[in-house]
């Protein structure tokens, strides 16, 4: 296990326990979120070493890099996955000056084969090798392992996009750089991150499933964010809602709640239920998860 001295927005050393969790996918081990003293990020401490993390990603629990439709929750899953794909590109060639993109932990491809589709330039990153092989085989797109972006080419790409990615990466400063350098002048970043700042997140606490033990690093609020960007001379220029996310998480932390190994019809509607207020609750920046549009400053 890796210990996080340093804060890793703001490098400081001060720190105190935000609260303490499981990780409820896999191996029920607990983990300890910390908060910073001065920027008051949160972050998760200690952390599996870097060539250990990927055994917390188990392919029967890791929906987003599955196919699986063998539930009612998966099929659910997949079929709301389809009309975020189409809502997801109509942003992107909202912002972006160009037609090149470049996904940034794309999984399966789905999203980077339909944005191939209508006529773009496309690119992924993925750290898994059998999510690659999927996303090749399935969608025709060019993928290669994450291990290859410090050798992406410098101002080569109009978009890049993080779909619930920024939240794994390991390596945290040393790769928003590679971001940035990568990144056009009038380019464009949409981070999507689940936001410990919601409703849901208050009810659940230490059940709510966005926290994600171990293998989400970091715990993301809209000026953590907004912090980030600054210390890379980037700003923030939109936020948006993810709002089917409240009701998926919801659902999920219904199921940890009741310590259930399946979730239930009765867990769905509570669940779906809790989403619903959360979603109702929430402001512009207050939602469970949230779209965050970049630019160069």
């Amino acid at each position: 296990m890796n210990t996080i001295s340093h804060c890793p927005i703001c490098n400081s050393e001060k720190q105190s326990t935000f609260l303490k969790s499981i990780d409820y996918n896999y191996t029920k081990e607990e983990f300890t979120i910390v908060e910073c003293g001065d920027c008051s990020f949160r972050f998760t401490s200690p952390i599996p070493t870097e060539d250990k993390i990927g055994e917390y990603y188990k392919a029967d629990n890791y929906i987003s890099h599955t196919s699986s439709k063998k539930g009612m929750f998966e099929k659910l899953y997949h079929r709301v996955r389809k009309h975020t794909i189409k809502k997801k590109f109509k942003l992107v060639q909202k912002h972006a000056n160009d037609q090149s993109l470049l996904d940034i932990g794309c999984g399966t491809g789905d999203f980077l084969g339909y944005v191939k589709e209508q006529g773009w330039k496309t690119k992924g990153l993925e750290p898994s090798e059998d999510a690659r092989k999927m996303a090749i085989e399935r969608n025709k797109v060019e993928v290669e392992s994450t291990a290859e972006l410090p050798n992406q080419t410098t101002d080569s790409v109009g978009a890049i996009s993080m779909w619930h990615v920024l939240e794994h990466v390991y390596n945290l400063n040393a790769d928003f750089a590679d971001f940035k350098r990568i990144l056009k002048p009038d380019g464009t970043f949409f981070i999507a991150v689940p936001n410990c700042a919601s409703h849901d997140a208050s009810h659940y606490k230490e059940e709510w499933a966005a926290y994600d033990l171990p293998i989400h690093l970091y715990h993301f609020r809209p000026q953590d964010i907004e912090k980030l960007a600054d210390k890379f001379e980037m700003k923030v220029v939109d936020i948006l809602p993810m709002k089917f996310d409240s009701y998926y998480v919801s659902m999920l932390s219904e199921k940890y709640k009741a310590k259930k190994e399946k979730l239930s019809l009765g867990l769905m509607i509570k669940g779906f239920w809790r989403g619903f207020i959360s979603n109702m609750k929430a402001d512009k920046r207050s939602y469970s998860s949230q779209i965050y549009v970049l630019k160069h400053k």
